[in-house]
């Protein structure tokens, strides 16, 4: 598939599918390999390294900037006692380098 300049997106099939100018596009890849030049001529790029910035510090900060003080120890301990244990589990189970600590 391909997605053009005018948002544009024509699939394998052949079909061509208008995106309006209400919609936005972000895209999450692991390395630019199979990138063209003008794919990545087009790209902001933000580069997140797992050894400086881990999921813990990402949900941290988010907790505390965009969730209510009325609710933000009760979901603290949420994602304490659950979400990052859960992610630690599969990063042990598929062999990711990662931890959320």
């Amino acid at each position: 598939s391909v997605l053009d300049d005018n948002k544009l997106l024509t699939m394998p099939s052949g079909e061509r599918i208008q995106f309006g100018p209400n919609v936005n596009f972000l895209f999450e890849t692991h390395d630019l390999s199979c990138a063209s030049p003008a794919t990545i001529s087009r790209m902001g790029m933000i580069f997140l390294s797992e050894e400086d910035l881990s999921v813990r510090v990402i949900v941290q900060r988010w907790l505390r900037q965009a969730v209510p003080e009325t609710t933000r120890q009760l979901l603290t301990d949420w994602m304490d006692d659950f979400f990052f244990k859960a992610v630690d589990w599969v990063l042990a189970h598929i062999g990711g380098s990662a931890s959320s600590s």
